[in-house]
């Protein structure tokens, strides 16, 4: 069985009440006008993916079920802990979420809590914070009855080409220009330059055929291994500067999984599968717990 049908059987065997989705959003909801470190969404539905993304990822735009009395008891358990987490209602899901629902839990609604990490954009909450935040949630899990299921996304080293705004971006192209305005502006930025997304994936495509060294096997099983050890204190050791050159760009999405390794104490995983896709520019894996 292939990596995806052994977690697609485990789901469908366990059948949770409830799946929590560490993602990042990709400024379909937040932008640099409103960005939070942390985010919650407490609804009772959820909507995706974006009329932009549709095509891409062959899904249509439907509403997704939320679970918000879940939801608001990981937000009251939060701030009554000290920990800052920023509520929102109905959110917008796009690749993170809904791939993993396609290929997952394909045929069951689970009720989804998205809990949004800031990745992209400086300054990072570090991978330390990141882990206490799984142990805050860890502690709502075992407060309450449900089954739960916990997925967290994001790509292993990878180098995306969305634009930092602490970087001069003069000379730069237009293209570079335009992907800080939609980061600047989120949504409404697609309504003036709907193409941007587009030749955004564009770039993608172009990037991923050129021979630029765009993935690193080496820091990608390095993770996987302290992740399948449960070595917490290897991977928070590690400080921004080394991730954003070891792990590319995009390589702090990780902190997603972090933040799943707080959720189960550091417990040992296993790694189903690992494999540098030169397609779409990133280490890509599959880790399970039993």
């Amino acid at each position: 069985m292939d990596a995806m049908g052994i977690v697609r059987s485990q789901i469908e065997q366990s059948r949770p009440d409830v799946m929590i989705a560490l993602i990042n959003d990709h400024f379909d909801m937040f932008s640099l006008r409103n960005l939070p470190t942390f985010a919650i969404g407490v609804s009772d539905h959820h909507f995706g993916p974006p009329e932009h993304s549709q095509d891409w990822i062959q899904m249509k735009r439907t509403k997704h079920p939320g679970a918000e009395p879940y939801a608001r008891t990981i937000l009251a358990d939060a701030i009554e802990q000290d920990f800052d987490i920023t509520r929102v209602a109905s959110c917008e899901f796009n690749h993170n979420v809904l791939l993993p629902k396609k290929y997952l839990w394909p045929t069951m609604d689970i009720p989804i809590v998205p809990v949004f990490i800031n990745c992209f954009c400086r300054p990072l909450p570090s991978w330390r914070r990141c882990y206490e935040l799984g142990q805050v949630i860890r502690r709502s899990i075992a407060s309450r009855p449900e089954k739960v299921a916990i997925m967290a996304s994001g790509g292993i080293s990878h180098w995306p080409p969305f634009v930092d705004e602490e970087e001069a971006i003069s000379g730069e192209n237009e293209l570079s220009k335009r992907i800080l305005r939609w980061q600047a502006m989120g949504p409404e930025a697609l309504l003036s330059d709907p193409q941007v997304s587009k030749d955004l994936l564009a770039r993608e495509k172009e990037l991923a055929s050129s021979n630029r060294e765009l993935i690193n096997i080496g820091w990608d099983e390095w993770f996987l291994s302290s992740m399948a050890s449960g070595d917490h204190e290897a991977i928070l050791s590690l400080d921004k500067e080394s991730i954003h050159k070891d792990g590319g760009n995009g390589g702090y999405e990780m902190a997603m999984w972090v933040c799943l390794m707080g959720i189960m104490s550091s417990a040992p995983c296993r790694t189903l599968v690992y494999e540098p896709v030169k397609e779409w520019m990133g280490g890509v894996g599959v880790i399970t717990y039993s």
